[in-house]
């Protein structure tokens, strides 16, 4: 240490602007402190100026169906997956034969599919699981396929790019257990598919846009056969749905897997979470919530920020003699 002498510096003390008061200090620091907070959420909700620039990740689309005549209603669940245990999260309730749900827009990523017995319990022992890579711009259909003990999960790619101007795109889901092997075609001789197996999904077939009307029929020692119209549209996409019918017989039926432009259906079948939920993200709340937290955190300041200034004010306002403040406490 140099010398012998130690002086104490002794801040100088700041006062406050004229009319500002205490609550002024307060309104300052919780503006600066609010400041930091919707900062971070602006960058984290990918709209800050810096990234306004930077294409958001590109979804998957998905949505489940129920291909398995012998098995009863089920609900669908989707988690992330991990290795150790089957999904708890509930997606879709209540999925009966022959349904095939809405698209719904997935984080891509890898994903484990579980279904239980409708009602049952999240925690039961699934009746299937199976794995889903969805990766960016891909469309899947996951469903349950098969009959008796040969009940299995499926993960299928659809392709929902628009085809030629002019013609359709379709192919043929084969879920009737009745008809082990089907051929399709429409009744003037356009071949749609040859000898589809029982708890497959065909490749896709173009045909000119128009009203068709489609016939399938067993080919392997079943005479089962159902017709039914097909309307194919210029740039749009259709499965054609072989099922097994309520009593005998099968039956078919078509679902619109892409509009014109490749423009795909949401909404159509409402079954649990809804059409347009973002999975595997949060969805709309998990966004909310930090702004909704730090907003509330600032009304709550502002207001005691308010507060304090009122009662400073009253207590300094002129005319208000010692009695008047003594009875202001004491209220």
């Amino acid at each position: 240490m140099i010398g012998s002498t130690a002086h104490r510096y002794r801040r100088p003390r700041s006062r406050a602007p004229r009319g500002r008061g205490r609550g002024g200090r307060v309104l300052a620091v919780v503006v600066a402190a609010g400041a930091v907070p919707l900062a971070t959420v602006v960058v984290a909700s990918g709209t800050a100026p810096s990234a306004a620039a930077a294409a958001p990740a590109a979804d998957a689309t998905i949505r489940a169906a129920h291909f398995s005549p012998t098995t009863p209603g089920v609900d669908v669940y989707l988690g992330r997956f991990d290795g150790r245990r089957p999904p708890t999260t509930l997606w879709l309730s209540h999925v009966r034969y022959g349904a095939v749900t809405a698209y719904q827009p997935l984080t891509p990523g890898v994903y484990t599919v579980a279904m239980r017995a409708a009602g049952a319990s999240p925690t039961s022992p699934p009746m299937l699981t199976w794995t889903l890579h969805a990766r960016p711009h891909d469309a899947y259909t996951v469903a349950g396929v098969g009959a008796g003990t040969a009940v299995r999960g499926v993960v299928v790619r659809d392709d929902l790019s628009t085809p030629p101007a002019g013609r359709g795109r379709v192919r043929v889901v084969q879920a009737a257990s009745r008809v082990p092997v089907a051929d399709v075609e429409a009744t003037d001789g356009q071949v749609i598919s040859r000898s589809a197996r029982f708890a497959t999904v065909t490749g896709y077939a173009t045909l000119p846009a128009g009203r068709w009307t489609v016939r399938a029929r067993g080919t392997s020692g079943s005479t089962a056969s159902a017709s039914g119209p097909v309307v194919v549209r210029s740039g749009q996409v259709t499965s054609i749905l072989l099922l097994d019918a309520k009593t005998t017989g099968i039956t078919v039926r078509t679902v619109l897997d892409a509009a014109s432009a490749g423009v795909v259906p949401r909404d159509a079948v409402p079954a649990g979470a809804g059409g347009t939920a973002r999975l595997g993200a949060g969805g709309p709340a998990a966004t909310l919530g930090p702004l909704a937290g730090v907003l509330g955190g600032l009304a709550v300041l502002l207001a005691a920020a308010s507060a304090g200034t009122w009662r400073r004010r009253r207590r300094c306002s002129p005319g208000r003699t010692g009695r008047d403040r003594g009875a202001g406490r004491g209220a």
